[in-house]
Parts: C-alpha cells; sequence; structure tokens
C-alpha cells in the first residue's frame, strides 16, 4: 500500500510541475503583456505574496497536521487550481494580487506537507530516498514544461496564454485526484495541543532554518545572478543561458539521488550542509573569474561555476530534509517542516532577489565576495549544531 501511494505522489510531482513549469515559462510575459502590469507591478505584487505566505504557512501548516496532510494538500492543489484560473480574468493589478497571493501561499504549503506526507508513507532513510526519487521527477518535469511554455510565448497570442493556463489548473487537479486516491493508515490526531507557534520555540530548527537561508540563496544566484552576469559581464552570447541550465538539470537529474544517499544520516547531513557553503562560495569565485575571461574559455569557466553551484544546491537539499526530518515531531511534522521551510522562501523570492540584483547592480564584481563569504559563514555555521542523531537504516 505504501509502495503504491509513494509511486502516486511521485507521478503527482511530476504532473504539478509539468503544469507549474509551463506557467513559470510564460508568467512574466502574461502578466506584462496581457493582464497588462508593468515590471515593477510584478515584482511587487510577487514580493507582496511572499510576505503574506511567510505570515500564515506555519499556522496552516497545525491545521494540516489536525485534519491530515493528504487532506490539506487535495485542497491546497484545487485552491492553486481554482487562483490559476484566477489570472484568465485579472485586467489590472488590483486584480491579479488575490490570484498571486493565493498561489504563492499554496505553493509553499504544498512544498512542506509534501514532505511531511513523505514522512507519513516512509521511514528512516527511506524518506530521503523519496524525496530524491521526487525531485528528479520535478526537475525531468520541468525540462520538459520550459521549452514547451516558451514555445507558446513565441506565438505572442493572449488565446493562446489563457488556454496554457487552463492546462497548469487541470494539471493541479489531477494532483489532487492522485492524492485522494492514496490508501493510507487512518489518521491519527495529535496526543497533545502545542503552544502557538511552538516551531519557532526549538532553538535547533531555528538556527538550522537559518543556515539553510543562506545556502538557498543558489536559487536567486542561478535564476538571476548567473545570466545577469553572463549577459551583462561577459562577451558570451546569450544563448549560452539556456545550454548552461541545461547542463545544471542534467546534474540534477543524474546526482540527486546519489548525493541524497550521501546525507542519508544526521551526521552526514552536517556535513552536507557545511559542505554544500563550501561548493556555492567556490561556485562564486568562478563567477567572478569568468568576467575576466576571453573568447570559448568564458562558456567553460560559467560551466565550472554552474557545476559547482549545481553541486552545492543538490547538497543542501538533501541535508535540509534530513535534518529537518530529524527536528520534527511526528505529531506535528506539518507545521515544523512549515517553519523550517520560511527561510527558503525569504531566501528564494523575498531577500534573495532583491539581494542579488541590488548587489550586481551597485558593487559588480564584488557581489560574488559577498555571496561567497555568506556561503563560507553558512559552511562554519553548519558544523556548530548539535542534533543527536536520529536511528535510521542505511539507504
Amino acid at each position: 500500500m505504501a509502495q503504491d501511494s509513494v509511486r502516486r505522489l511521485i507521478g503527482a510531482g511530476f504532473i504539478d510541475y509539468l503544469g507549474g513549469g509551463l506557467f513559470l515559462a510564460f508568467s512574466a510575459v502574461y502578466f506584462t503583456q496581457v493582464v497588462g502590469l508593468t515590471a515593477p507591478q510584478v515584482g511587487l505584487g510577487l514580493g507582496l505574496s511572499g510576505l503574506v505566505a511567510l505570515v500564515v504557512v506555519v499556522p496552516l501548516g497545525q491545521l494540516a497536521d489536525r485534519v491530515g496532510v493528504r487532506r490539506a494538500l487535495v485542497v491546497a492543489h484545487l485552491v492553486r487550481a481554482a487562483a490559476t484560473l484566477g489570472y484568465a480574468t485579472a485586467g489590472g493589478w488590483w486584480s491579479a494580487l488575490p490570484a498571486m497571493i493565493v498561489v504563492t501561499v499554496a505553493d509553499q504549503s504544498v512544498a512542506a506537507w509534501t514532505q511531511a506526507l513523505v514522512a507519513e508513507l516512509t521511514s528512516g532513510a527511506e524518506r530521503v530516498r523519496v524525496m530524491a526519487k521526487y525531485r528528479t521527477a520535478v526537475n525531468v518535469a520541468i525540462s520538459v514544461a520550459g521549452p514547451l511554455g516558451g514555445l507558446a510565448v513565441g506565438l505572442r497570442s493572449p488565446s493562446a496564454l489563457r488556454w496554457l493556463l487552463a492546462i497548469a489548473a487541470f494539471a493541479y487537479v489531477l494532483v489532487a485526484t492522485l492524492l485522494a486516491s492514496m490508501r493510507l493508515a487512518p489518521l491519527r490526531r495529535p496526543e497533545h495541543r502545542r503552544r502557538r507557534l511552538a516551531a519557532f520555540r526549538d532553538r535547533r530548527l531555528v538556527r538550522l532554518a537559518a543556515i539553510d537561508t543562506v545556502l538557498q540563496l543558489w536559487t536567486p544566484v542561478l535564476n538571476l545572478g548567473f545570466p545577469l552576469w553572463l549577459t551583462g559581464h561577459t562577451d558570451a552570447g546569450i544563448g549560452w543561458t539556456g545550454l548552461l541550465y541545461g547542463l545544471a538539470t542534467v546534474l540534477c537529474v543524474l546526482l540527486q539521488w546519489p548525493i541524497a544517499r550521501l546525507t542519508a544520516t544526521v551526521g552526514r547531513a552536517r556535513a552536507g550542509q557545511a559542505a554544500a557553503g563550501l561548493a556555492l562560495a567556490a561556485a562564486c569565485a568562478v563567477f567572478a573569474a569568468a568576467a575576466h575571461t576571453r573568447g570559448h574559455l568564458t562558456p567553460s569557466t560559467f560551466a565550472v561555476a554552474v557545476t559547482l553551484l549545481t553541486l552545492g544546491e543538490l547538497l543542501a537539499v538533501a541535508a535540509a530534509w534530513t535534518l529537518s526530518y530529524a527536528l520534527a515531531p511526528r505529531d506535528h511534522r506539518a507545521e515544523f517542516l512549515s517553519a523550517f521551510a520560511m527561510g527558503r522562501a525569504v531566501s528564494r523570492y523575498v531577500l534573495g532577489p532583491v539581494l542579488v540584483t541590488a548587489a550586481l547592480a551597485t558593487i559588480g564584481v564584488w557581489t560574488w565576495a559577498l555571496l561567497a563569504a555568506l556561503f563560507l559563514i553558512a559552511a562554519l555555521a553548519a558544523t556548530t549544531v548539535k542534533i543527536e542523531p536520529a536511528p535510521v537504516h542505511a539507504v
């Protein structure tokens, strides 16, 4: 029963990110050319949505613990579907903002609740193995959805983009259906009620989440810093951007499972966080060096930097799974995992993009020194947090 549910969950993850990847590929064009927003309005809307998500994801996690994470996930995906369709009727900033907020809150909740559901379906190091399979399926889905969304953008047809919105919404409904069809053990109610925001009173969780927040800066570095640096500060053509993204995707698909095995215990996960910080700092050094290269050496240097960045990403993500599972009490997993993921949201969607873009615009190459210093501090901090290893079986 559990294995069948795991397969359904991985399949649901593929469909989820196939639909979500389609939307991400054309979202900027849709908001600006169809809804009629300016780029600053899009950024403001997404930033406000991220802030709302930070406020509500932990209380929603507590609710998910009470009603069951599978049931909460089904509702969240249906809500995502409805909000995605809401974009089709948006005609300005104020009409698009509610949909942005709902989609962002649902997205942030779904990530933590999916991890909590994996914990219900499996045990020990098997959880990290399943999460690695899940993320591999996600990366494959994104690699398929991105080009398809790009083709739709090339049509420059508002009606075609609205049809893609409908397809993305249908994907979320299909995911909800798959999750609802799972056969799980009866819901085990929490034995006792924790104090409000109890997760934030766990100092180990707060410290590890802070370290993870810094390490998760790899996301704005990959999505913003790397392409801005390549196109604005080197002589490499913009065409290299897509090829280097492809390199990162291939590495994720090939290496996520082996690296997850390396970080499947608490002790190795702590070492994995430290190694992630070192790899990310090294990537920043190579990005800085790329500005001083010419000709074919430039894309080769960027390939080394992207490889190091992806290695740091995979180590940080896999280590975070193991450590967050070790800290999350069985009866309150959704709450604790949602709290742990808050730092990730700050880094990826709120402060991270602002830090990376503003630094590149003002201090240029010194941005990479600043980021490298942050990653090195996180690597050092990862060695100081004490956690009693949870009993796990070898993967």
